[in-house]
């Protein structure tokens, strides 16, 4: 990791050049002052700016109107540099599609800023799809993600394989609501069928994948909150170290329980009005009683099992709390001639689960951090994390709320190039929707002795 390294951030812009609409390409490096990369799970693709201290009218002379392409190589320093290490969109490159700010240095430079993204979102925004669509969910999202006439796109795809054939008409939307479409309707083959499906983009190139399936992976790197800038005996910098150190973080706790409860994270009901048979069936979801059957990041429920002492009910007991109506056919489906493969829209085994395991995700302790960069961490990664404890009235080393294994959902990579230093940091959000210990569970006894009293007015 550190092959080659002086310090921790340490960075190379091997390419940055620009291909005018003029059909000329023109490097961009000496001008360089800043380049930032936003990663997101919950975003289809991937976003920049690159700001420019632009001495030679560049903007004017090239000219940059916000239709050029960008060709892009960054990398950490590093012995065996691979598609996975490295930030490398010169094979693909990205489009520049807006000029931000123009601000004036001096008499003979100003700084502007060129905001960039990926071809896949310039295509999505130009074309829409009114066509039926046959096969898994899975199948159908990468014929539409090759498909020239729509997304078209060249870039790596980690597609988790869907179970079901389905058939899909799309009614004259984009891809990437297809997209959303085609996750809504999913389970996993892999994942004890897991419908929490997301499509997005890292450096690293497309991802369809359930939570489940991310929470699964092995941490790529283990952070911890130390003295930053480590010096060794030998009074050189513990670069290995200082990448793994944590310079800043804050942490945001979500923890509303009654939005939690509305929103239908602890429990929910489905009533299912079957069409063919004429009947209605009711089903119900219970966080604790699904806990198992999903993948979490660590091994405990992130709420209490406490019950009330007055009704006997936990948490996750109120399924009319948040409330679903549809309607199927019991799977029954015709065709003229032989069996019909399809399966039905399975929306029982969907809704419910997969609206608590995002809200799970997006409602859950949040930490954010600052940290030295690399070009192989990537959003979607899992990490571990070492925050110490802060009360002087416990025996722990560590804090075993903020400790654990977290998941990187954002991350803002921000590249410095003015300075004496080229300076890689990354600003990560990460989560954690469960905990290492499970929490202690009882009941409290009480009682509401106030006499009831209406005052007429």
């Amino acid at each position: 990791m550190s092959a080659g390294n002086q310090y921790a951030g340490e960075y190379d812009i091997k390419k940055c050049s620009i291909m005018s609409t003029k059909g000329i390409e023109f490097d961009i490096l000496d001008v360089i002052e800043n380049i930032s990369i936003f990663e997101n799970i919950f975003t289809e693709t991937i976003s920049g700016i690159i700001t420019i201290n632009d001495t030679t009218d560049v903007v004017n002379n090239a000219p940059i109107l916000g239709e050029e392409k960008l060709k892009l190589l960054i990398q950490t320093p590093q012995k065996k540099k691979n598609a996975t290490t490295t930030i490398d969109f010169t094979k693909t490159p990205l489009d520049l599609y807006k000029l931000g700010n123009f601000i004036g240095e001096s008499e003979n430079s100003t700084v502007v800023t060129l905001h960039f993204t990926s071809q896949e979102a310039y295509r999505n925004a130009r074309v829409k799809i009114s066509k039926a669509y046959r096969g898994s969910c899975s199948d159908i999202l990468e014929k539409i993600f090759r498909d020239e006439s729509y997304i078209g796109s060249k870039r790596p795809i980690n597609i988790e394989q869907t179970v079901g054939l389905k058939k899909f008409i799309f009614p004259n939307i984009t891809p990437f609501s297809c997209f959303s479409m085609l996750s809504k309707q999913s389970n996993s083959k892999n994942n004890k069928l897991s419908p929490s499906y997301l499509f997005y983009e890292t450096t690293k190139g497309f991802n369809y994948r359930t939570i489940d399936g991310l929470c699964s992976q092995e941490p790529v790197l283990d952070y911890e909150e130390n003295v930053p800038d480590q010096i060794e005996k030998s009074g050189a910098k513990n670069i290995v170290n200082n990448l793994q150190t944590i310079t800043e973080f804050n942490v945001v706790s979500p923890r509303d329980t009654i939005k939690n409860t509305i929103n239908g994270v602890f429990s929910s009901n489905m009533t299912v009005h079957d069409i063919y048979n004429k009947s209605v069936y009711n089903y119900s979801y219970n966080y604790f009683n699904n806990f198992d059957e999903d993948t979490h990041l660590n091994k405990a429920p992130m709420v209490s099992k406490s019950k009330d002492i007055h009704n006997n009910k936990g948490i996750g007991d109120f399924p009319t709390s948040k409330k679903y109506v549809t309607i199927s056919s019991s799977g029954q489906n015709f065709e003229e001639l032989g069996k019909y493969s399809y399966k039905y829209d399975n929306l029982e085994n969907i809704v419910m689960r997969r609206n608590s395991r995002m809200k799970q995700l997006q409602n859950s302790f949040t930490l954010n951090m600052t940290v030295y960069g690399n070009t192989f961490v990537k959003a979607g990664d899992t990490i571990n994390v070492t925050i110490g404890a802060s009360s002087s009235v416990t025996n722990r080393k560590n804090d075993p709320n903020y400790s654990g294994k977290y998941l990187i959902t954002k991350i803002r990579h921000e590249f410095q190039n003015s300075g004496e230093e080229q300076t890689h940091m990354m600003y990560m959000s990460c989560i954690k929707e469960s905990v290492s210990t499970e929490i202690p569970s009882g009941t409290v006894d009480y009682s509401n002795k106030l006499k009831p009293e209406s005052i007429a007015l």
